[in-house]
């Protein structure tokens, strides 16, 4: 039996090259050995076993680089328009009744719609440790980080140790898996500076992957001014926290990570929409990337990333869902779909080709798997995507613009191609 397989497709899109009409993708053991002109890879391959797609597109699978699987059992759990703080306590009080298995079991749940969305890798942020064995045994690739959460200065030591131990056991209990692990500092109002100092120096000292939640909501950028606002009356009050507003950075949120070397470690970070002053200049100079979850920003009312500026910034970007606590769905594609309609919207009308690559290729970039993933490559892995293109008219088929448009629209639906 051969181990040659051509995938045949009415249109192909490798992501670094052109679209391709009539085009094929030849894969050998799971690996991409061609990309190219069906006709043409078929007469180079005469051994090759055939699959003809026919009306169909083919893509890489997607790259979601923000997501917690551990929280998917909460879908609708919190009502959308919740604000901010308030939609931050309500998750608590939502998880308390949850076990380990629970989330074990959510996490699972959460990855077999990741799979079936035709995704291929994620930004996964742990906070209980259960998503850490589905995750590895269901092969997906990316970075899975452990979240570490705290406000009081004293404890910030111990709490890096407790980050790093648990680091040393995935290391050795999943030896080999297909994914590297790191640490999540929660955001800048749920971790000390201390916390922040330390452990950011640790993991640029180290190469350690660090995420970090930041300048997602105007909540988190008045409290960093002077310790006020709902992060003050709702969160803080509500946990009992004390509030020490002589502490208080009177900066922006990226600036203020940039101050206690956060930013020096290059990290992935998750939402960055309330951005001001030179706040997209230090990301780019730092060479951070910001993963755009719109849906997530949209239902917890933290307002819309300036996605212009940061384009003309030259800052990195990438996609994620979030958690099913904040978004409809884990399908990165919808994900695409939402940010093609938020920023149209606002008359910052993204270009197809641009959500498609945020979307695959420089959402591996972000996690560190480009090399592996995101787009249509000889040597890349094998992980493809499909969508047919029977909601469409005959000559929306055979323009490949027009299906790249119809695939950010979301009017299309994306799989993951089985065999």
């Amino acid at each position: 039996m051969t181990a040659l397989t051509l995938y045949r497709a009415s249109q192909v899109f490798p992501v670094v090259a052109a679209p391709l009409a009539d085009g094929a993708v030849v894969v050998e053991r799971g690996r991409i050995l061609a990309v190219g002109a069906a006709a043409a890879l078929g007469e180079r391959y005469p051994s090759a076993r055939v699959v003809d797609l026919g009306a169909r597109a083919l893509l890489p699978a997607a790259v979601n680089a923000h997501t917690h699987l551990e929280l998917s059992g909460l879908s609708g759990a919190i009502p959308a328009g919740t604000p901010f703080a308030d939609w931050v306590m309500a998750l608590v009080r939502a998880r308390r009744h949850l076990t380990f298995a629970d989330y074990a079991r959510a996490a699972a749940d959460g990855i077999a719609r990741l799979r079936v969305s035709g995704t291929a890798a994620v930004g996964e942020i742990c906070t209980f440790g259960a998503s850490a064995r589905p995750l590895v045994e269901s092969g997906l690739r990316g970075i899975l980080y452990f979240e570490l959460l705290g406000v009081d200065p004293a404890q910030a030591p111990a709490l890096l140790e407790h980050g790093q131990r648990q680091i040393t056991a995935w290391q050795a209990e999943f030896a080999g898996a297909p994914l590297r692990f790191g640490l999540s500092l929660h955001t800048p109002y749920t971790v000390s500076a201390e916390l922040f100092q330390l452990a950011s120096t640790w993991c640029a000292e180290e190469g350690v992957p660090l995420c970090i939640h930041a300048a997602e909501s105007p909540a988190e950028t008045q409290w960093l001014r002077d310790a006020t606002g709902p992060i003050a009356d709702v969160l803080y009050a509500g946990a009992g926290w004390p509030i020490d507003p002589a502490r208080a950075p009177d900066c922006s949120p990226m600036r203020y990570l940039e101050r206690l070397g956060a930013l020096a470690a290059r990290p992935l970070l998750a939402h960055g929409v309330q951005i001001e002053g030179d706040d997209l200049a230090l990301l780019a100079a730092h060479e951070a990337a910001v993963v755009h979850c719109p849906r997530s920003n949209a239902r917890l009312l933290c307002g819309r990333l300036p996605y212009a500026a940061y384009r003309a910034a030259g800052v990195r970007l990438a996609l994620g869902t979030d958690s099913l606590a904040s978004a409809p769905t884990l399908s990165l594609w919808d994900e695409a779909a939402a940010a093609h309609a938020t920023h149209t919207a606002a008359g910052e009308a993204p270009n197809p080709g641009e959500l498609l690559r945020l979307a695959t290729l420089d959402g591996a970039r972000a996690l560190g798997v480009e090399d592996e993933l995101g787009s249509l490559e000889a040597g890349k892995r094998a992980e493809l995507a499909c969508a047919a293109l029977f909601p469409l008219g005959e000559r929306e088929r055979t323009d490949p613009q027009q299906v790249l448009r119809a695939l950010v629209d979301g009017r299309l639906n994306v799989e993951r191609l089985v065999d």
